[in-house]
């Protein structure tokens, strides 16, 4: 009796013991499970619609205005330059009402001598500007982002020495992204031309530029500057590779379109066909961008031509 209850005992340990460690498999897979990084979507799920405003003082002399065409057009993401020269209190009563209509706040700024390194100071001045703004405004007044237009292709350099004036631009990149990543509550996006797929890197042909570039941002609004969503030379062709690539790396794309009179062409702005026929291609872009998770929505160019248009 006294040997069998002996290994009765033993058997019920051990089988505690089995029970124990299948419990403990389960839990840490449970828990694996729930720390898995997930992809960034816009906010609340929404599919983004973003403009830039580039006439910052129109934040002082028509904020109801600029505030209630963004509501009528759907925006709820505004590119908004930045005057480093200004106090931060000028920006405070507007980005807090833009917030608490649903708008989310990103500081732009951009020249295209930002892309060479002599004047990179000038765009970590700008990422200090936010930085002080942020510190000192109430949690709803908060710039959400950065948002840098440099386009160094604009250039005589990018003519005469591509190669030095991409490097200077990416070195100026590595600059701003690795100073707003101190801040990881920041946003970092910036603009890019559909062909920059066809630039490689300097020092690594198999890599163009748009992807360095795409990996290196959060966001990327590429301007797909086409009047129509699908066909040949559309919106939708032009886009195809970087939005392969923002798949890859995670990370989102806003199709950017123009609403300014171009010298280039009809082709390129939807100056000529109006804002009702904008809205109908651009609400064809989610069905023709399906397969693609980093497709996160559309930004037009810009609220100073945008208003005009949808007169």
């Amino acid at each position: 009796m006294i040997h069998a209850s002996r290994r009765a005992l033993i058997l019920l340990i051990a089988l505690s013991i089995v029970s124990l460690i299948f419990l403990i498999g389960l839990s840490t897979k449970e828990t694996t499970a729930e720390v898995l990084p997930t992809r960034v979507k816009p906010a609340e799920g929404k599919p983004l619609k973003a403009t830039w405003l580039w006439h910052t003082y129109e934040t002082a002399s028509e904020p109801d205005q600029i505030l209630t065409f963004a509501a009528e057009q759907g925006v709820n993401l505004l590119y908004l330059k930045i005057d480093t020269s200004l106090s931060p209190a000028y920006y405070r009563k507007f980005i807090g009402k833009a917030r608490a209509a649903g708008i989310d706040v990103h500081a732009l700024g951009g020249k295209s001598d930002w892309g060479l390194a002599q004047n990179r100071q000038d765009i970590l001045a700008l990422v200090d500007w936010v930085n002080r703004y942020n510190r000192k405004a109430k949690a709803q007044e908060k710039i959400t982002g950065i948002h840098l237009d440099i386009e160094p292709y604009l250039l005589p350099q990018w003519k005469t020495d591509q190669q030095a004036v991409i490097r200077q631009w990416m070195g100026n990149v590595e600059a701003y992204v690795s100073k707003i990543k101190q801040q990881p509550s920041l946003q970092i996006g910036c603009d890019l031309p559909f062909w920059l797929d066809n630039i490689p890197v300097p020092g690594s042909p198999d890599t163009s530029l748009a992807e360095w570039m795409i990996a290196k941002h959060d966001h990327v609004a590429v301007m797909a500057y086409r009047d129509r969503a699908a066909g040949s030379n559309s919106i939708s062709s032009l886009v195809t590779q970087e939005l392969e690539m923002a798949d890859r790396h995670g990370k989102n794309l806003l199709v950017a379109v123009e609403t300014k009179q171009s010298s280039e062409g009809n082709f390129i702005t939807f100056f000529e066909e109006g804002n009702a026929f904008m809205d109908r291609e651009l609400n064809k872009l989610p069905a023709l961008m399906a397969k693609h998770p980093s497709f996160a929505g559309v930004a037009v160019h810009s609220y100073e031509y945008w208003k005009e248009l949808a007169r």
